[in-house]
């Protein structure tokens, strides 16, 4: 096998310079990636680089690997070794198109979407329909819009994530959260529309519901990739899942598709934020608030309304409730019900299911991709000796135990913990979302967040969004930004959409409709 010395020294990572020195692409006999047949015996690890900041990850796989490779040949898979890799964030996009343009791409990595369609039109992925043809684990846990969701030309480059069949594991965990002590504590029930929300904002704003005295409240807090979408999602419009930092959703209008944030309805949810705005029921400083800043005026009970996810509600989950109660043990946080608009509208943006490093590809060149594909399928299986609970949980009765009758899985490792052993995220091949962990508290607020759903008619980018990323990146939370905080009237909002159009996005519409008729045949 060469060494990739020069390779290693630019990178300069050490969890990729193991994937480097293992060969990537290439097997240690030198064998062309279609050589090895599915009932071969020889060995052969699996280079796989993931999106993910795991470092308690042993890079040599942990006391997990031996356990983990035992089950596989239980299973009917001999011979198999794997390596992960990982980095996360914007530093993994860069390194994963340095392997690509060295031509040392993985045999198995994550992909956004954009890589995908780039890789796709460069020739550098394996189509896998035919190889998923007898992967019956994947095709049974992976949703079919998921698939579709990943064709070009009708075929099939990516597996995208999958989830369980109980209610509590839809992707959709995003809601509103509302300090629920504060509304006790001003007799105040949980608004059901615009009009009593906006009766609850004021509330929370200027009648002390902290009772300390002061006027140090506000209704409603946020970040500066917040998008408030309970207001937007009264007028029947899903903006973003993911804020302003995330694509902006295509909803259907006669007969096409165009982007949510062109339509009538988001000028009437603008008009409603900058006049709650206005009247100082919003934190003034959310366009220009990082997370962390947004997260502590919570937990020092600034704010009494916030989008959050229905994790937020665990008392035991870490996080900033946990937090919360250490500074004010009373404190109580519920996640309300979608809220009705004036036409009786109601709704949240379904969360994007290719993102967080969830979809993955398999490289045109990677070994033996048929034991590859049947060590991901057998990753995902229930079947007695399959791997989805010991990758995703450890050991039972050493890292957790299960409650048959509860259907609750009880953890007594931590995830770090599991992490170090080699066990849980780094090596869950494929996500299935899976929360047999959870509390009924949780499992409530899930049921929530899972209801009224809004629908992106398209999540796949088209070649016009590479073109003019700028359109939602920068001019689209300009507008939003200075007219939900007053700097500029309502009616600016028609001179946005002109601007859209006018610099590239009649083009991006275009080609949108063209893919979105494409899935719809």
């Amino acid at each position: 096998m060469k060494k990739m010395s020069k390779m290693g020294s630019v990178l300069c990572v050490t969890c990729l310079a193991g994937l480097v020195a293992a060969g990537c692409g290439s097997n240690e006999q030198g064998e062309s990636a279609s050589s090895a047949s599915p009932a071969s015996k020889k060995p052969v690890t699996f280079n796989m680089f993931f999106n993910y900041g795991i470092p308690e990850y042993p890079d040599s796989g942990g006391e997990a690997k031996p356990k983990i490779v035992s089950l596989m040949e239980k299973a009917g898979i001999p011979s198999v070794d794997y390596k992960v890799s990982m980095i996360s964030g914007d530093e993994y996009k860069t390194k994963l198109n340095l392997l690509v343009s060295s031509g040392q791409m993985p045999d198995y990595f994550s992909v956004d979407t954009t890589q995908l369609a780039q890789y796709v039109n460069q020739g550098l992925l394996k189509p896998l329909d035919d190889l998923l043809a007898k992967a019956p684990h994947l095709m049974k846990y992976i949703p079919k819009e998921r698939w579709d969701g990943v064709k070009f030309d009708g075929k099939i480059y990516a597996i995208p994530q999958g989830v369980r069949p109980e209610s509590f594991n839809s992707p959709n965990t995003t809601g509103l959260l509302v300090r629920q002590d504060w509304l006790d504590a001003l007799g105040l029930k949980q608004p059901t529309n615009l009009d009593e929300l906006h009766e609850v904002l004021k509330a929370f704003t200027f009648k002390d519901p902290d009772k300390n005295g002061q006027n140090d409240t506000y209704g409603f807090g946020g970040n500066k990739s917040s998008m408030f979408n309970t207001v937007f999602g009264a007028f029947g419009v899903g903006l973003s899942s993911y804020g302003t930092t995330g694509p902006i959703f295509w909803t259907e209008k006669d007969g096409k598709i165009v982007k949510s944030f062109v339509t009538p309805e988001t000028k009437k949810a603008l008009a409603v934020l900058q006049q709650w705005y206005k009247e100082g029921l919003m934190d003034p400083e959310f366009p220009v608030m990082e997370g962390k800043q947004a997260e502590a005026r919570i937990v020092n009970s600034k704010v009494g309304v916030f989008e959050g996810d229905a994790f937020g509600v665990n008392v035991n989950g870490g996080g900033f409730y946990t937090s919360l109660l250490k500074v004010l043990p009373s404190a109580k946080l519920t996640m309300m019900n979608r809220v009705k608009g004036p036409d009786g509208k109601l709704g949240w943006p379904e969360v994007n299911p290719y993102s967080g490093g969830a979809l993955r590809a398999v490289s045109a060149k990677a070994q033996d991709p048929e034991r590859l594909i049947q060590m991901l399928d057998w990753s995902v299986s229930d079947d007695p000796n399959g791997g989805v609970d010991l990758l995703t949980y450890g050991e039972n009765n050493v890292d957790y135990t299960f409650d048959k009758s509860k259907n609750l899985i009880a953890q007594s490792t931590s995830y770090s913990d599991l992490y170090k052993k080699g066990f849980s995220n780094p090596v869950r091949f494929v996500q299935i979302t899976d929360r047999r962990w959870t509390d009924d508290k949780v499992r409530a607020a899930l049921e929530i967040g899972s209801k009224d759903i809004i629908k992106n008619q398209l999540w796949k980018t088209v070649p016009a969004e590479l073109d003019y990323p700028d359109l939602e990146k920068k001019l689209w939370t300009e507008y939003f930004v200075k007219i939900v905080t007053g700097v500029w009237s309502v009616d600016k909002f028609d001179e946005f959409v002109q601007k859209y159009y006018q610099q590239g996005g009649q083009k991006i519409e275009q080609q949108a409709n063209e893919e979105w008729k494409k899935a719809s045949k």
